[in-house]
């Protein structure tokens, strides 16, 4: 009685008509059993019983509005039953388990797919219980679809209500989550409407200014250009009626966060919305899709490349229509959508249409079957990976992988290959097959040779050019990879090298970020400093860990560098990762580091280099390019302003991708100019130390005095030592393109020699007199000294 009386004062106080809903849902579903769903409605309206939503009204209008947006779908009984149930194990006392008695199976396993974990077990980080639920949701909705629609409308109808949230900072948290990931999965089952109207909730929480004035611009927008709608659909209808196709023509209009996506950063471009009507046809086949192309191209003028078949190569959500853009009426930009009935639907309700509008037998078909659920296999992927602890942000990973803005590209056959946006090549190439990844050499995009690294465009067709043997692939890919599929198969790739190889792989990778950072050898890096960063990173145990996952693509050489000595090395050095937000304007803008590119000479290789830095948005200050005399090398010195030492690193990378470019080295122009004043100064004094011993010699009366000659022979030898470990010191830390030479060594060994003459002439010539047994030692220390080092060169190379 209590359940009958509760339902009658909902209806009569807040409107709910669930036998309303319950007999349109009968009209689309013949065996319907209303009798269950109002049991369904009665056990939640009575565990929700006295709970408010924010609005004031009972908790139950939440699941029943729920309810009413899958209705519209068109959805099936078990998930119109799961909805109204989908939040009572959450915030009742009533159970998984007892729903499943009551319910069955089927309703228990999408209602728990939609339910959060316990709120008791994340009761310190409510943060990671949101990430955990999210996991949860994912892995439950790529076993079973209805889960994510349930979710999908269930936050359409809190976003509807977003405005009710007292807390500002939560309502920015639930819209920003909305748009970063429920929004693209709903683009991803192809559920045009639900998405757009999500888009825009989403978009008037987030920027209530822009939304606002927007939103009106649009009104005034429709106001002034309605007439012209109307006389345009009528003159359409007209036409196709004379070609005899049947058609429905009517305007539409764009959302608004389609809008603002389109103009943001451009405001200016927001004009071309001003005079733009949307109109779109359906028809009743494909046939006619064309044929009624061909009568608006014969009625209006089209504008070039604005014309896209999406019935020939249809989305990845299935999405199919064509779009065409003409001259309209008076001039006025005019965009047609045309399409069949059944198109339109998979539009409207995306995998929804399939799973509830198709024919019987597809009713039952599983996920794995729909063309729009690649994204689920993803998912499991992701999640496996995590399981083995190869991949513990996993949110982080669907959002690149799996919900990012995607793209669609063809291979020379004209397949169509789905890749997320700002992906590469290398994307490409192990979308293609690993094998395809691992030997390739270059990409052809468009008939244009190309690195690997380079970012596609929607449309473009691409080649691979493969090597015949297996060459591998860079680890520096890393850095330009967007998909799961290229990083894993490239870190599986290096954790199958032997260790020994990973070690000097991971040396010589971190001895280059060295470099570009001026901070020495690796063999300089302090115990001190290893074991600080190994107490931090608990996955490495030592150096030698350090190295190995360097090696193998784990570890970035740049974090580790950055980990380092971010405590220690000051901003002008471009050592440490400053956050941008910790610094100044002035700051941000005044940090120049010179690049020196190494290329071989080719036609449009100072371009190429330029156009890396316009796609990075790096602004350089200075360039200069010429060719060396004796090796007809092409060498580019640029002088480019950033923020950090991070990018200083990633710039380097992308000029490395550069096809003809063999290295990329930083240059220390403070450093080389104490440098050579330090070693004018030095050769200095030692021109005059001749000068000065026969000045003594000729006016002293009791030469030679053995503490004067004593204190210039000792400070002699000083200056000796002084600058042999000043050149080779500095040269390793500023001037890494002479370290790795023989000449550097040559000269080395060359200015000691004539350092250690000198001293000897002096000796003879001006009567020092001095210990033998400890100058020699110490001239010998000198060369045992220089020896050493050269040994560990060798080595190293």
């Amino acid at each position: 009685m209590r359940s009958k009386e509760l339902l009658l004062q909902l209806e009569q106080d807040h409107g709910l008509d669930v036998k309303g809903v319950a007999a349109d849902v009968r009209r689309y579903l013949p065996d319907f059993s209303e009798r269950k769903f109002m049991k369904a409605f009665h056990f939640a309206a009575e565990a929700h019983d006295g709970q408010l939503r924010k609005d004031g009204k009972p908790y139950i209008t939440h699941p029943f509005e729920t309810v009413r947006i899958l209705a519209s779908m068109h959805v099936d009984e078990d998930t119109l039953i799961a909805a109204l149930l989908h939040d009572v194990p959450e915030d009742t006392p009533h159970s998984i388990n007892e729903i499943e008695i009551k319910f069955g199976k089927r309703v228990a396993y999408l209602v728990d797919g939609i339910t959060k974990l316990a709120k008791v077990h994340y009761q310190h980080d409510m943060a990671k219980r949101q990430i955990e639920s999210l996991k949860k949701l994912f892995i439950h909705t790529a076993k079973d679809p209805r889960i994510i629609l349930i979710k999908l409308a269930d936050r359409l109808h809190n976003m509807r209500t977003l405005h009710h949230i007292d807390k500002p900072e939560k309502q920015v948290r639930i819209a920003r989550e909305t748009l970063e990931i429920f929004v693209p999965i709903a683009n991803l089952l192809g559920i045009e409407e639900l998405k757009s109207e999500l888009e825009d909730l989403c978009f008037r929480a987030l920027n209530p200014e822009d939304y606002e004035l927007l939103a009106d611009r649009m009104k005034l927008n429709r106001q002034r250009n309605n007439e012209v709608m109307e006389d345009t659909v009528q003159l359409v209808e007209k036409e196709l009626k004379k070609h005899q196709i049947p058609a429905t023509v009517y305007g539409r209009y764009r959302n608004l966060y389609g809008i603002y996506k389109r103009v943001t950063g451009e405001m200016n471009r927001l004009s071309e919305f001003d005079n733009l009507i949307t109109l779109r046809l359906l028809v009743n086949d494909k046939n006619d899709c064309y044929a009624a192309l061909g009568v608006l191209h014969a009625l209006f003028k089209p504008k070039p490349s604005k014309f896209k078949d999406y019935i020939a190569v249809p989305k990845k959500n299935g999405y199919q229509s064509l779009h065409t853009t003409v001259f309209g009426i008076n001039g006025i930009t005019t965009e047609f959508q045309v399409r069949t009935h059944k198109m339109h639907l998979e539009a409207e309700f995306g995998i929804a249409a399939k799973y509830f509008h198709a024919s019987s037998k597809e009713k039952n078909a599983n996920l794995e079957e729909d063309k729009r659920a690649g994204w689920a296999q993803k998912i499991l992927n992701i999640q496996k990976l995590e399981a083995q602890e190869q991949n513990p942000d996993f949110i982080e990973e669907l959002k690149l992988d799996i919900l990012h803005d995607r793209i669609f590209v063809f291979t020379p056959k004209g397949d169509s290959i789905d890749l997320p946006k700002d992906a590469t090549c290398i994307d490409f190439a192990y979308e293609i097959h690993s094998e395809v990844g691992h030997r390739a050499l270059k990409a052809e995009v468009n008939g244009e040779i190309v690195p690997l690294t380079t970012r596609l465009n929607n449309g473009d067709t691409v080649n691979i050019v493969t090597s015949d043997v297996p060459k591998g692939p860079s680890r520096a890919w890393l850095e330009f990879v967007k998909t799961n599929t290229a990083r894993n198969n490239i870190l599986n790739y290096f954790r199958k090298t032997s260790e020994e190889e990973k070690l000097s792989t991971g040396r010589s990778l971190l001895q280059k970020e060295l470099d570009r950072a001026g901070l020495g050898l690796v063999d300089n890096i302090s115990q001190k400093k290893i074991r600080a960063y190994c107490s931090v990173n608990l996955q490495c145990k030592s150096f030698d860990d350090i190295l190995i996952a360097i090696g193998e693509g784990t570890l970035r050489p740049v974090d580790f560098v950055s980990s380092v000595f971010d405590a220690t090395v000051k901003i002008k050095r471009m050592s440490s990762i400053v956050p941008v937000s910790d610094k100044t304007e002035s700051e941000k803008k005044q940090i120049k580091v010179t690049l020196r590119i190494v290329s071989d000479d080719a036609v449009g290789q100072l371009k190429k280099i330029l156009n890396v830095l316009s796609e990075m948005r790096v602004n350089a200050s200075r360039t200069l390019a010429y060719l060396t005399f004796w090796k007809g090398d092409f060498i580019c010195k640029t002088t480019v302003v950033v923020e950090n030492f991070s990018e200083v690193s990633t710039i380097c990378e992308h000029m490395e991708q550069i096809v003809g470019v063999r290295r990329v080295e930083r240059l220390f122009w403070q450093r080389k100019v104490l440098f050579f004043i330090g070693s004018s100064l030095t050769f200095g004094i030692w021109a005059a130390h001749p000068y000065l011993l026969h000045y003594f010699a000729t006016h002293l009366v009791n030469w030679p005095d053995p503490l004067i000659s004593g204190a210039f022979l000792y400070a002699g030898i000083f200056m000796l030592f002084m600058m042999v470990f000043m050149l080779k010191s500095l040269t390793q830390r500023s001037f890494p393109e002479l370290r790795e030479t023989s000449a550097f060594w040559g000269l080395m060994y060359l200015l000691s020699t004539f350092a250690l003459i000198t001293l000897f002439a002096e000796i003879y010539f001006f009567k020092l007199t001095f210990n033998w047994v400890f100058v020699l030692g110490l001239i010998l220390l000198i060369f045992a000294y220089l020896t050493a080092e050269y040994i560990n060169y060798r080595e190293r190379i």
